[in-house]
């Protein structure tokens, strides 16, 4: 796909083993730094706060300023906090430095757009699947790594390694050739591809999904460590086979429609979060964390579908509107399962799963309406004789994604 899409994805391999080396334990390194339960959920929820202030004025500068930009922006400040988080003296300089870190998430938006804007609408699902599967595939290693690395040097140490890595990794981003930014639209027209109700309805959607299925996620490492008994390197070891999952998933899903994907994504954190919840195995958890692979493959392709309702020349608002959503979603979904697990550390699995469930009736039912739409627009282009092309974009029926000239 070209020199730059190369380019992005060493980066991205590099980033994946590098933040893998960290960020697994992280809760288990807050606690090692005194949090309590609670403080744990909620400083991970900080993380979700950070990128959901940055994600639109991100999307946003992204149209105006060049992708490029953004995105080298992002990758440096992201190797300042990881320094800053091995340096931190003390708990609050520590979550200080991790927030600056989870502000870096705002290259997701213009790095989507970037890929976007190259990538023809049939094969963006798979692009953007394959350049997820390249971070999965660097940070499947970054755990098994970092959890022999922590036990023999300890978790702080963990932080200077990940930084010699994001600094080849920030290097290389630095060779991307920046797009031509196209004129966007002011006033009220500039917000027309958030406003649409089929746009609205999949981002919520998608965003109680993630709430439900990142529940339990954040303080499972301290319930594998408090409640199972699990080692550092073997916790390290499930991370692991949980990044494998997410290189299968992405591939796989890569395939599917973006909608097929997500359902069976639901359906999966389920299985995830009732094996967590009743098995004592290594191979069990392992299982777990494999499907679990599923959720993050989710989170790419629901961009592809995002993409069939937003307009080319405000894609990264757009996108940094909905990933705005997904980091409130995980901000919520981090205090409440970190209040969960204070009262009662399988709550939070149990509770997962009936959400989920219900997330998975909404998805189902959008679903079911997105074919009856496309069905009955088919069917009203063969009754009329009309060729697609030829009837004006309504917002029932965006056409938003005819093209993805590079020089757009």
């Amino acid at each position: 796909m070209g020199r730059d899409f190369t380019l992005l994805t060493l980066s991205l391999i590099l980033w994946g083993i590098g933040e893998g080396l960290f960020f697994s334990f992280v809760p288990l390194y807050l606690q090692e730094l005194g949090a309590k339960a609670v403080q744990i959920g909620g400083t991970l929820g900080g993380l979700s706060f950070a990128a959901m202030l940055c994600h639109l004025p991100a999307g946003y500068l992204a149209d105006r300023l060049g992708r490029r930009t953004i995105i080298v922006a992002s990758y440096v400040i992201g190797l300042i906090a990881t320094v800053s988080m091995f340096l931190a003296p003390s708990l609050p300089f520590f979550a200080t430095s991790l927030f600056l870190y989870g502000a870096t998430a705002f290259v997701l938006a213009p790095m989507h757009s970037y890929i976007t804007h190259v990538v023809p609408k049939e094969f963006l699902a798979r692009a953007l699947t394959l350049i997820s599967a390249s971070y999965s595939f660097g940070y499947m290693f970054g755990p098994l790594i970092g959890g022999l690395l922590a036990e023999r040097f300890g978790l702080r140490h963990l932080f200077l390694f990940a930084s010699c890595l994001f600094l080849i990794s920030t290097l290389l981003v630095f060779l991307l050739r920046p797009q031509p930014v196209t004129p966007s639209p002011q006033g009220p027209a500039l917000f027309r591809s958030l406003l649409g109700a089929r746009f609205l309805a999949f981002t919520l959607i998608m965003g109680f999904t993630i709430f439900a299925a990142y529940l339990s996620q954040p303080l499972t490492p301290n319930y594998l460590q408090n409640q199972r008994s699990l080692s550092l390197s073997t916790i390290g070891f499930l991370f692991f086979v949980n990044s494998s999952g997410i290189v299968i998933f992405n591939l796989v899903m890569g395939s599917l429609s973006p909608l097929t994907g997500i359902l069976l994504a639901q359906l999966l954190t389920i299985t995830f979060s009732i094996l967590l919840l009743k098995s004592h195995s290594v191979t069990l958890f392992s299982l777990a964390f494999f499907i679990l692979g599923s959720y993050r493959a989710a989170q790419a392709v629901s961009i592809a579908q995002l993409r069939n309702y937003t307009r080319p020349e405000s894609m990264g608002l757009a996108y940094g509107f909905a990933e705005s959503i997904f980091a409130l979603a995980m901000i919520l979904a981090s205090l409440f399962g970190g209040f969960l697990y204070a009262k009662q550390p399988t709550a939070m699995y149990s509770i997962s799963i009936i959400l989920t469930l219900l997330a998975m009736g909404l998805m189902a039912a959008f679903s079911l309406t997105e074919t009856s739409s496309l069905f009955s627009s088919r069917s009203s282009v063969k009754l009329s004789g009309n060729d697609r092309t030829d009837s004006p974009c309504s917002e029932e029926e965006p056409s938003y994604s005819e093209s993805a000239n590079p020089t757009d």
